[in-house]
């Protein structure tokens, strides 16, 4: 029963791993022609579904506005073992530029909860990290810096503006941290939704035993499609099964070639 026990913990444990990989958010075409983009920050819902040392998992994220120009971007996975929860509350400035102001990641195992907060105080320039509802830390907050979510809402940006290399200043559990992309190519994908352009984005890792590889769909605001990350013999992979944006339904492509995968 103690194994067991162990072994469902360990499960939850890389599914919050997995879960802050996850790398959504804005501007591109929709379908061939038509532009998707018609509000400064794409809204959406997408499902997806994910395999961790065997266990399934099942996965939503969403992008809404709460009011003009404050946007809630959020994650909920869960499976019979547990769930996690992930938000983060953020502002787009007249300039278009992004700034988190709450970031939360909730985690509970067997009714037991982890949760973790970040108040971005912009006024002050400073970052008040909480930890099951103690202040644990505080940190300088300089412009630029992004939290877990809004870190991957930039790399959508950024690639609908034609960046090939990307590198952002997170915090993350209280920690300054540096994340690294980088380009790879551009594939016809086959998913649960059927054939869709996506671009293949690899995180720039000094750890040369771990690969993080996404596939994001050009046609559909850049939306994450596929994760795949390794370790060792240890992987783990997440794809995305439906997707609304900006209240469109995405659909597959009408026509593939040979390079699709």
């Amino acid at each position: 029963m103690l194994h067991s026990k162990l072994a469902a913990i360990v499960q939850i444990t890389d599914l919050s791993k997995l879960l802050l990989l996850l790398i959504v958010t804005t501007s591109s075409a929709f379908g061939q022609n038509q532009s998707i983009h018609q509000l400064p920050v794409s809204l959406y819902k997408a499902n997806y579904s994910a395999q961790l040392s065997g266990l399934k998992i099942n996965a939503v994220q969403k992008l809404e506005e709460l009011e003009p120009g404050i946007y809630r971007e959020s994650l909920s996975a869960k499976n019979f073992i547990g769930k996690v929860d992930e938000q983060s509350i953020f502002k787009l400035t007249a300039d278009d530029q992004l700034y988190p102001t709450e970031y939360s990641y909730i985690r509970s195992v067997f009714g037991k909860d982890r949760s973790e907060k970040q108040h971005f105080d912009w006024q002050t320039s400073k970052v008040h990290y909480h930890k099951n509802g103690s202040i644990n830390k505080e940190l300088e907050l300089k412009a630029g810096f992004q939290d877990m979510i809004t870190h991957r809402l930039q790399l959508r940006r950024d690639l609908s503006a034609g960046k090939q290399v990307f590198s952002y200043p997170v915090i993350s559990r209280g920690k300054l941290k540096q994340y690294d992309y980088k380009v790879v190519s551009e594939q016809i994908l086959q998913t649960a939704i059927g054939p869709l352009n996506t671009v293949k984005v690899e995180r720039v890792i000094d750890d040369t035993d771990k690969t993080v590889i996404i596939w994001l769909a050009t046609d559909w605001d850049y939306l994450l499609v596929k994760l795949q990350q390794s370790k060792g013999k240890d992987g783990h992979h997440l794809n995305l099964q439906s997707a609304v944006i900006n209240d469109k339904t995405i659909t597959p492509l009408a026509i593939t070639n040979e390079n699709q995968l």
